[in-house]
């Protein structure tokens, strides 16, 4: 088998990698990377014909934006993502074309294009942690990754090699669950077996349409539920697996023959915990000079987060809150599952925190400019969330302009920011725009070296790829990672566009 790394290994964006056997070829997110008039990947149109699925991960552009060049080149086969992933799409291809029409470049296809996509859903065949056939001679199981709502890790079997495809993936979102793949791989390695023995049972032992619940403890491991289900068929299939803690720490007893990992972060060992410590420092600091800070963020993902964090960890201090960010809380609101039961560095049930938190009596949404410049005047010390983590719109270059004349405010972003962005400008030389304080305190919604050690650990690989980092960054994180290699016949690479490997 042989991987294709259209895009995504030894660079931040246009993640696109193509699996090819014998008799199955499969691409795995196909996005964009977010640099002038955009880069997108190294697809070579005549391998379009041959795919037999495409699979995206989550909605971001880096993943996801460039999958209509496909259906221009002629592709006529099914995008495989979840029910979430799909709301969120049109919202961010929109974005897409406007970021550039605003620059002054066209998109490289057409709106029908994008209209010309054939969804297909991974949870309308089977749930989290159950292997189904999604084409034939292809077995995918997948589950929750933590970075977004919607996204999801992949694990993959084809013509005899199994792969790990690991997306965008954190386990210390503070609302987002993720599933540990290992154990939900070990899981459902085990209930296969039982999937077979379940279809046996006679409808006098269960009647149709009936669910059974049985508990399954495994040495060392907190007990497992197994939901049976017999349909009218009276075959009888594992429909949901389900552990009573999250906090387990197995690992896979068989090799992946290939794993794709996220380690967008590199050789950054801080925990989550360490910076929101740096993020809390930078903020009081501000505030305890009077001064305003400016949070830019995405529209979907660690605004949210770091907004509730803010709204517990400041009481007092006025928040202004745009829409955008706002409309994000609400996108949560409505999809519970992918959320955590408990937060980690907030209190309480995270649906009653969000829930609590759009009644909207502690903070402040400005409706009008005329909302805006009074907020500005009547508030000294303050957060002020806005959407647009790269500060490319017109909304953020006000805001940026309205508080760049005092040294007392402070600029603080906390994500990726583009090459030729204005984000990526003032973290460079923000002397050259104003005389306000910025700072870039990255809140982690990829992995680091801990967590790439852990994921190594526990799913251990023949052949592991690091992606979603420049390629010096990955260099030095690879190199890092082989002497502690926990295994002596795994291979680690770091790979650059256009590079391929024999599995």
């Amino acid at each position: 088998m042989k991987l294709n790394v259209w895009g995504g290994a030894g660079e931040h964006g246009r993640s696109a990698y193509l699996l090819s056997g014998d008799r199955t070829h499969i691409l795995m997110d196909c996005g964009v990377k977010k640099e002038g008039a955009g880069e997108y990947p190294l697809i070579e149109p005549e391998l379009i014909s041959t795919l037999d699925a495409v699979l995206l991960s989550h909605a971001h552009e880096d993943h996801s934006v460039a999958i209509p060049l496909l259906y221009k080149m002629g592709y006529q086969g099914e995008v495989w993502t979840t029910r979430e992933t799909r709301e969120q799409l049109d919202t961010y291809f929109r974005s897409w074309r406007s970021n550039l029409e605003r620059a002054g470049h066209d998109l490289p296809y057409e709106e029908t294009d994008v209209k010309s996509i054939r969804y297909r859903y991974l949870e309308d065949e089977a749930k989290s942690g159950i292997w189904f056939e999604m084409v034939p001679g292809l077995h995918v199981l997948w589950g929750r990754s933590g970075h977004l709502a919607g996204s999801v890790w992949l694990a993959l079997e084809m013509e005899g090699k199994r792969i790990f495809y690991s997306g965008d993936y954190t386990s210390e979102s503070m609302l987002l669950q993720e599933d540990c793949a290992a154990e939900v791989l070990k899981l459902a390695s085990l209930f296969r077996g039982r999937e077979h023995r379940s279809s046996r049972i006679n409808n006098s032992q269960l009647s149709q349409e009936m669910a059974v619940s049985e508990g399954i403890q495994l040495a060392g491991e907190p007990l497992v539920e197994l939901a049976i289900a017999t349909g009218n068929s009276g075959i009888s299939k594992i429909s949901e697996i389900s552990l009573t803690s999250s906090k387990t720490k197995g690992r896979l007893n068989h090799l992946m023959d290939l794993a794709i990992v996220d380690a967008a972060y590199g050789t950054d060992r801080d925990t989550q915990a360490e910076k929101l410590e740096q993020l809390d420092h930078a903020i009081r600091q501000t505030i305890g000079r009077g001064g305003k800070v400016l949070l830019p963020m995405p529209s979907v993902g660690r605004g949210q987060e770091i907004i509730l964090w803010a709204q517990e960890r400041y009481p007092g201090i006025p928040m202004i809150v745009e829409q955008g960010l706002v409309d994000g809380m609400k996108q949560l609101q409505r999809v519970p599952y992918w959320l955590r039961e408990q937060g980690t560095h907030i209190e309480g049930p995270i649906t009653d925190t969000i829930e609590q938190f759009l009644d909207g009596q502690s903070w402040h949404l400005p409706k009008s400019w005329g909302d805006r410049e009074r907020l500005l005047n009547q508030h000294a010390a303050s957060l002020w969330f806005i959407p647009d983590g790269m500060m490319q719109s017109s909304l953020a270059r006000w805001y940026y302009s309205q508080l760049a004349e005092s040294s007392e405010n402070l600029i603080l972003l906390t994500g990726h920011a583009a090459v030729g962005t204005f984000a990526q400008k003032l973290v460079q030389n923000p002397e050259e725009h104003g005389v306000c304080e910025v700072q870039k305190i990255r809140y982690k919604v990829h992995q680091g070296w801990l967590d790439v050690e852990r994921m190594l650990q526990r799913v251990p690989a023949r052949h592991t790829v690091l992606v979603h980092a420049d390629k010096a960054e990955t260099d030095r994180l690879r190199e890092g990672l082989l002497k502690n290699s926990p295994s002596p016949e795994a291979e680690i690479y770091s790979l650059s566009p256009g590079d391929e490997l024999y599995v």
